[in-house]
């Protein structure tokens, strides 16, 4: 008789387990499935990246420059911009032709004389580039470039108007190529690179013909972006 009635116990407990079980799944059933935010089709918008809006294929160089004076050696700054086929150019060139302008600021040690107070040298006008790589690899490569020049110059207070040439040797690390998109155009080459230049220009007797340059070089492409 009490194993009749230990069966029942067991019996009874087990039957209450399988309904909480079944009680569990049928939560687990008819659970709502979550709602899918709908997705909207619809036009295309593009940001525009962060940047100049337009850009010319230029070729720029900034440095030191220096001349001999009747007063000493005279330090000071230089600077040329042109556009440049080698900076529009999608693929690397051995060949590069460029218009531009350039400018020197110079200052030279005062007259021991006292005769003149005037210490400052400029000179500056426009230019006809003509260059050719050395040696080239995948991102980099060598240019000797020469140009003439039209240009007009102060010396001491003393202004003259007159002709001159200049060569030069550079290295730079390049990359070139393409883009056309809806967000605009990309076409050229960017570079970095360092420079070397010595010029000869009418320039007057108190300055020196030969001048000398040296500094950073870069190059930028065509960017337009509407």
């Amino acid at each position: 008789m009490r194993s009749f009635v230990r069966l029942l116990c067991a019996a009874g407990v087990v039957g209450s387990l399988l309904d909480v079980s079944v009680a569990s799944a049928e939560v687990r059933d008819h659970r709502t499935p979550s709602a899918q935010p709908a997705v909207e089709s619809g036009p295309r918008t593009y940001r525009r990246r962060p940047g100049p809006r337009f850009m010319m294929p230029l070729k720029v160089d900034i440095g030191a420059a220096g001349a001999n004076t009747t007063r000493g050696f005279a330090p000071g700054m230089g600077l040329a911009i042109g556009i440049h086929w080698a900076s529009l150019s999608p693929r690397p060139t051995n060949t590069d032709v460029g218009i531009g302008v350039f400018g020197a600021l110079l200052s030279a040690p005062d007259d021991a004389t006292g005769m003149n107070d005037r210490n400052g040298v400029a000179y500056g006008g426009a230019y006809l580039e003509f260059g050719h790589t050395l040696s080239h690899g995948s991102w980099w490569r060598t240019w000797a470039a020469g140009r003439g020049e039209f240009l007009q110059s102060s010396v001491f207070g003393e202004d003259r108007k007159g002709f001159g040439a200049a060569g030069r040797l550079s290295v730079e690390l390049f990359a070139s190529g393409v883009g056309i998109e809806p967000r605009g155009l990309f076409l050229g080459t960017y570079s970095l690179g360092l420079y070397v230049e010595a010029g000869v220009r009418d320039v007057g007797s108190d300055l020196g013909a030969l001048q000398i340059s040296g500094g950073l070089t870069f190059r930028t492409p065509l960017v337009f972006t509407p």
